[in-house]
């Protein structure tokens, strides 16, 4: 990439990251036709006033057998602003869409690529803001903020446990780990790899983890985009205290398997039980606080107890298949 104008960044007047390398980017979905629909309508508004894109293509993974997706794709593909490759994957599981919207992104030439869910809606500077601070950062890998919003009434006791926020940092401050709802990576990094998502957890969800903690542990840097953020929907079924509990169960459970597995070393393996030890002990002393104060601190004392459960789990290789269901349409 190069640049024109001042080298004070892109808040110097005239700036312009000039000749950014071809985008692909990259769509795994299963069974949402609408929200699939709603994605492609946010794609459609991305701006570019601070780079200039050789190229930006779409491509969908539908990983239903059903092609539930085809019907979306086929008629967006005639007014898309960009163009839309659609792709049927019909072996079940997340990082076969994703593997194979890798290979079909390497067929395309690019040299960057960008991973979105379809349960997600990006804002208009999305794609821009994470392409400058790869720039400015000279950081491989640059992710962003996940913001939540609901398809329908969102409980009280939710809004007070503020459940779904999730943590936010400073642009271009380093980071040990990403995920594909919102990520830009240089696909150089996955040369010569045929399957980067590993294949052999289909339907438990965290390969994306295990992906971006071993291009960490090679050498490579992953950077914060503060500015470059996507709002995930968040279905009827995901407002009950029982899903709660087990994204706390199947994220932690996740982790230490990756962990563990890039880090085999029994020191990693002993402060790993420790920290799963402290969820749980912080759960138990939070239980009978909440008797008294009300179900949002019950469902934290629970999402407690379920991480601590989920670290000892993951360490044993035992992970839940989260992904045989799918909420949302």
């Amino acid at each position: 990439m190069s640049s024109r104008g001042s080298a004070g960044g892109d808040d110097t007047p005239g700036f312009v990251l000039e000749d950014v390398p071809p985008v692909v980017i990259c769509v795994a979905t299963h069974c949402r036709p609408r929200g699939l629909e709603r994605l492609l309508d946010g794609l459609d508004t991305l701006t570019f006033t601070k780079c200039s894109l050789r190229s930006v293509t779409i491509v969908v993974v539908d990983n239903d057998p059903a092609r539930s997706a085809a019907a979306v794709c086929e008629a967006r593909a005639q007014r898309s602003r960009w163009p839309l490759a659609y792709i049927p994957e019909p072996r079940r599981g997340i990082p076969f869409a994703r593997n194979t919207a890798v290979n079909r992104a390497r067929e395309l030439g690019a040299e960057l690529l960008a991973f979105i869910d379809e349960d997600e809606v990006p804002e208009p500077s999305w794609l821009e803001q994470r392409i400058v601070v790869m720039s400015e950062t000279g950081a491989a890998v640059v992710t962003g903020p996940v913001l939540p919003a609901f398809e329908g009434q969102v409980p009280p006791w939710i809004e007070r446990g503020r459940f779904f926020d999730r943590e936010r940092h400073r642009t271009g401050s380093f980071q040990d780990r990403a995920v594909t709802g919102n990520v830009l990576l240089r696909l150089d990094l996955l040369a010569g790899v045929a399957a980067p998502f590993d294949e052999r957890r289909p339907l438990s969800g965290g390969t994306d983890t295990h992906l971006f903690r071993r291009i960490v542990s090679e050498g490579h840097k992953i950077a914060w985009a503060d500015e470059a953020i996507v709002h995930e929907w968040n279905p009827a079924s995901r407002l009950t205290a029982a899903w709660l509990v087990r994204r706390a169960y199947r994220v932690s459970a996740n982790f230490s398997s990756s962990e563990v597995e890039l880090q085999p070393a029994l020191r990693v393996r002993t402060a790993r039980l420790a920290k799963a030890m402290a969820r749980i002990a912080q759960g138990l002393v939070l239980l009978p606080v909440g008797v008294v104060a009300g179900r949002h601190v019950l469902v934290k004392s629970g999402q407690l107890l379920a991480t601590g459960a989920g670290f000892i789990a993951g360490m044993t290789g035992h992970e839940l298949e989260e992904y045989r269901v799918t909420h949302g349409s």
